[in-house]
């Protein structure tokens, strides 16, 4: 009898645990930057975030919240968002537009690091 009583109690704390995973992960996911969401010039315009976006983009550093756009940037650079949406495209220019003139350095190592020509 205690040994059903406690296999009960432990399938409803695994299940517990394993909603409050599920729970977590999807919280952290919705936290994470995407592409579509990126404002390239609130991102700029607080340089902490900016250089930790580079940094991550440039496999400096973890990513945290900006893993989104290290799992999409490098396949849109190197194909120079080819598969895009129009409306993709129309943010990608204007993302490598606005990077170009106020940040060449980070735009020219990002170019480097990704295009089709790199490694």
């Amino acid at each position: 009898m205690v040994n059903l009583f406690f296999i009960g109690f432990l399938q409803t704390f695994m299940m517990r645990v394993i909603i409050l995973l599920f729970t977590v992960l999807a919280v952290a996911l919705g936290n994470q930057i995407s592409f579509e969401d990126l404002d390239i010039e609130k991102l700029l315009s607080n340089e902490e975030k900016s250089k930790a976006a580079f940094a991550c983009l440039m496999d400096q550093k973890p990513c945290g919240e900006m893993q989104g756009l290290r799992d999409t940037i490098p396949y849109l650079i190197k194909t120079k968002c080819g598969q895009c949406t129009p409306k993709q495209k129309q943010k990608y220019d204007h993302i490598s537009k606005v990077l170009s003139e106020k940040h060449p350095e980070y735009f020219n190592a990002l170019a480097l690091k990704y295009s089709s020509s790199a490694k």
